[in-house]
């Protein structure tokens, strides 16, 4: 067959036609024939039983992150929570060996189990994964900006409830998961991909059984550029 446009390339229009935007749910390469994966989203095709919509008119990379990070977002909208309150939960369900699921003894304690969490995914290339409050240096130590906020709204929403007790001498405030908090929370946990849920085990086996002071031991000695500002254990 001859080839009526020798100088075009793989991807390039040829005349007039119609050009969509749509979003990549993975990695495409311009001339790829596309289909539609998803609502306003397309894939590059690799089945016969995927009927092409067009082709690529550009190069578009997507990294396991973005696309992890989409996947979350998009289930935090459907159950009707903000993306970041999903770590959040994730750490309150999450049940390290033989302590009790769905707790955390300290909000401090849940400070830093969100900040590990981040630290952790980030090792794996995922800690932008995972939608997350920014953390800002306060005098107790790296915390997230909104989290007093946040809790109040998941109490609000009854899907936890905050109890005011000591522990070892320690003023607490104690974060349980309701009746419903636990169901959302649970299917939360079924759908999440696994290095989310593998992590949060793991941050929380290592803070959950730990003092107040132990846990500063912890983040000085394994984040050190803390320590200017990580002065005093907070109380709560």
């Amino acid at each position: 067959m001859t080839n009526l446009w020798p100088d075009a390339e793989i991807g390039e229009m040829i005349s007039d036609g119609i050009v969509l935007s749509f979003e990549a749910a993975s990695t495409i390469t311009k001339g790829d024939l596309v289909y539609l994966s998803a609502d306003m989203t397309v894939s590059k095709c690799t089945a016969a039983t995927q009927h092409a919509l067009g082709v690529a008119l550009s190069t578009v990379m997507v990294y396991p992150s973005e696309i992890a990070k989409s996947e979350v977002t998009q289930t935090a909208e459907c159950f009707g929570i903000l993306p970041r309150d999903v770590g959040a939960l994730l750490m309150v369900l999450a049940k390290p060996s033989y302590f009790k699921e769905g707790e955390v003894l300290y909000k401090y304690h849940l400070q830093k189990e969100l900040f590990y969490l981040w630290k952790f995914m980030e090792k794996y290339g995922y800690g932008d994964s995972i939608p997350r409050d920014n953390f800002i240096a306060a005098k107790n130590g790296p915390k997230p900006e909104h989290l007093n906020e946040d809790l109040q709204r998941l109490v609000d929403k009854k899907l936890i409830k905050i109890k005011c007790e000591t522990w070892d001498q320690h003023k607490s405030k104690r974060i349980i998961l309701t009746e419903e908090g636990t169901k959302l929370a649970k299917e939360l946990w079924s759908v999440l991909p696994d290095p989310y849920k593998e992590q949060a085990i793991k941050v929380k086996e290592r803070i959950h059984p730990l003092t107040p002071e132990r846990v500063r031991h912890l983040v000085h000695t394994e984040y050190p550029e803390y320590k200017d500002s990580y002065i005093e254990n907070d109380i709560e």
